[in-house]
């Protein structure tokens, strides 16, 4: 009876870099997860926005076993599901600025047909917010006069060291430096330079909740404001002959196209409804045309060759995989039939061109 040879295998060797990258494991596992430095040194400190995108990001890069990826603006919406809650256009901007700021991403490779190429970084945010305060950095991050967190705490460090210089009884970044840096923010952000004499130009200005300089979205500031009836009632004022249905009528046209819009003060929404409404003024007291005009074919040419540049519409038209000049040949077929100019109306808008529908058919 013949006796079993026991063989020994050698345990196979991993390399260092294998050892080091940042995916190898999670890779063999077959799964992704969060890095533990991220979920403890960096999600703490980013905003809602910043991780949802951050969360869509992950699943399209690392979910797919890869370290970077190109990623489409309507990819990191996410609501692939029916009736799944899916990301506004502004608040996918502001999260992806809030990343590239602190360093959580990078972009690798621009590209408006099929999105940005991203990487995710293996970095840690608590250093900064241990040696500084919030409300600086986030001061910091919406004064846009930095392109990075370092950058900009570096500036900070330099104004410092400048008043140590001036007065060296005061420690290195001082709570008094700090201050007088948050309040020449602020001056910034809330006194542009203007003429310092009375006019009669302001004597007609609307003031709407001009003190809060918060930033919201329509739909927020919704929730904190009786807009409904403070902007019909200014709407009235402006163009007496508008009725409450019209207005209301408006309202909802205003509140649809604000979802394409950052956020901004309360101030700011009430500037944007003025302007519309004024703008109604106008189109009421122009003369009309004795007849459109068609537009020539190398006119509807360029306007797709526009529309299929500009990101939210390529993101929304584009088919997978479709290159530029078959894309663009597309939608300069479809800008002939009216169904597809309905659709492709509030882009054109977005881009600055008013046409009527008579223009195009």
């Amino acid at each position: 009876m013949n006796t079993a040879v026991v063989i020994p295998f050698q345990k196979p060797q991993v390399n260092d870099q294998e050892v080091k990258g940042m995916y190898s494991d999670r890779f063999k596992n077959g799964y992704v997860m969060s890095s533990r430095l991220y979920r403890s040194e960096v999600r703490p400190f980013l905003s809602d926005a910043a991780r949802n995108v951050y969360a869509e990001l992950e699943d399209c890069i690392n979910g797919h076993l890869k370290e970077t990826d190109h990623v489409s603006h309507r990819q990191l919406q996410g609501g692939k599901s029916k009736g799944a809650n899916k990301l506004g256009s502004a608040t996918v901007n502001s999260g992806i600025k809030e990343l590239i700021w602190f360093g959580v991403i990078t972009v690798v490779e621009e590209n408006k047909k099929i999105g940005n190429k991203y990487q995710i970084n293996e970095i840690s945010l608590s250093h900064y917010f241990e040696e500084f305060s919030a409300s600086l950095i986030k001061a910091l991050r919406f004064s846009n006069e930095s392109t990075s967190v370092s950058e900009a705490l570096s500036k900070v460090k330099q104004s410092a060291s400048i008043s140590d210089a001036e007065n060296p009884s005061s420690a290195s970044v001082s709570e008094a430096t700090i201050d007088i840096l948050l309040d020449s923010l602020e001056l910034k952000k809330e006194s542009p330079p203007v003429d310092n004499f009375n006019s009669e130009i302001f004597d007609s200005s609307v003031e709407y909740h001009h003190d809060d300089q918060k930033k919201y979205s329509f739909r927020e500031l919704a929730n904190v404001y009786t807009i409904k009836n403070d902007f019909i009632k200014q709407a009235q004022k402006i163009k007496s002959d508008l009725t409450d249905d019209d207005s209301i009528s408006e309202l909802k046209n205003f509140a649809q196209w604000t979802t394409t819009r950052e956020a901004t003060t309360a101030q700011g929404w009430m500037n944007y409804w003025i302007y519309r409404i004024q703008k109604l003024n106008e189109k009421k007291s122009k003369p009309k045309a004795p007849k459109t005009k068609r537009l020539s074919d190398w006119q509807i040419k360029n306007l797709a060759t526009e529309l299929c540049s500009y990101s939210p519409f390529a993101g929304e038209f584009s088919n997978h995989g479709e290159q530029q000049k078959p894309f663009e040949t597309r939608i300069t077929a479809n800008l002939r039939k009216p169904q597809y100019v309905e659709k492709y109306y509030k882009y054109l808008s977005e881009l600055g061109y008013a046409f009527e529908m008579g223009e195009f058919v």
